[in-house]
């Protein structure tokens, strides 16, 4: 999936079960069928994931995703 990189927001919390996340939210704007204009949408990646070392808003990205729709990998489209 292409998407142009909105913005970005480090996320880091403990859970109520206690356990620890790390990683970043990342906001999107991509073109979608029926849609006028662009949706955005944001994602979760989580720690481990690596992004791109020069990934600055306005870029536009590459997304992968897992068969369970989890990100697995991003890059500068």
């Amino acid at each position: 999936m292409q998407a142009r990189l909105v913005g970005m927001m480090g996320v880091k919390f403990t859970n109520n079960n206690g356990e620890e996340i790390n990683g970043v939210n990342i906001f999107t704007a991509f073109p979608e069928e029926k849609t006028e204009g662009l949706r955005t949408e944001k994602f979760f990646v989580k720690a481990g994931i690596s992004l791109p070392k020069d990934l600055k808003p306005n870029d536009m990205i590459e997304i992968a995703f897992n068969h369970k729709g989890k990100i697995e990998a991003i890059c500068k489209a």
